[in-house]
């Protein structure tokens, strides 16, 4: 799975800002050299886009759009340490950037440094819990506390399931895989999300060709919540009858 794909979703706020600036007349050197390394690497060309996006640092070493690519650029050269570096600039200057929690976590996994990576993704969680309401400038009510406690506590979840499915998927690794999907679980998040997690846990069982484990999944996840995409299918395909997983509850 090439992960570093979505990166790619950050090219369109690059061009909305350089727009921007352009409309105004005073597009600034970062904003060039980042605008140019972004159709640089969209034309991959990696070590030219790499050095506009050094440019662009030179100006403002805490942006987190040219440090993410650079970040992502390096990994794809396999320069981990680099690449390390870059992410946690990226994603200590945005904790909120996925795509810094996601090269971050891809390279820290590939060092076999998988608690490194689940301790920075939390750390950038902290962080983000300390940014205040920018609606509270508009004189807007704050948020209701419990929505913002939710979306704080599932954001741990997916950091672990962000970590389970870049062992999954970059190295294969389907028992450390198992053990961070796990520990995702044993936070408790609701039934549609324990669903979901339980499914991938059944998806890779399959892939692993372990069909009594990905059946055994497959039914708890249909048992908390049977409306997930793709999990009748799944049942089907590895003969598992709705009757047989309704007949025989946990």
């Amino acid at each position: 799975m090439e992960w570093y794909k979505l990166l790619k979703t950050i090219v369109f706020p690059v061009l909305l800002v350089a727009l921007l600036a352009a409309l105004t007349g005073c597009q600034t050197e970062l904003e060039k050299n980042r605008k140019l390394g972004v159709q640089q690497y969209n034309d991959q060309q990696y070590d030219a886009a790499l050095t506009s996006f050094k440019s662009a640092l030179t100006h403002d070493r805490f942006d987190a759009v040219s440090n993410a690519y650079a970040g992502l650029i390096e990994y794809r050269a396999d320069h981990l340490q680099q690449a390390e570096y870059y992410f946690r600039v990226a994603l200590d200057s945005d904790p909120s950037s996925e795509e810094a929690k996601s090269g971050l976590t891809a390279t820290l996994v590939k060092q076999g440094k998988p608690d490194l990576a689940l301790d920075a993704l939390e750390r950038s969680a902290e962080l983000a819990e300390k940014v205040d309401d920018p609606r509270w400038e508009r004189g807007l009510k704050r948020p209701y506390t419990k929505q913002v406690e939710e979306r704080l506590f599932l954001g741990k979840v997916n950091d672990r399931v962000r970590i389970a499915k870049t062992y999954e998927t970059l190295l294969g690794d389907y028992d450390n895989a198992l053990i961070y999907y796990k520990k995702a679980l044993e936070l408790g998040p609701r039934d549609n999300v324990q669903a979901t997690i339980l499914f991938s846990i059944a998806t890779m069982a399959e892939h692993a060709k372990n069909p009594e484990m990905a059946k055994d999944y497959l039914a708890q996840a249909y048992r908390k919540d049977p409306s997930v995409p793709g999990l009748t299918d799944a049942m089907t395909r590895n003969h598992l009858a709705i009757s047989d997983v309704l007949g025989n509850p946990k």
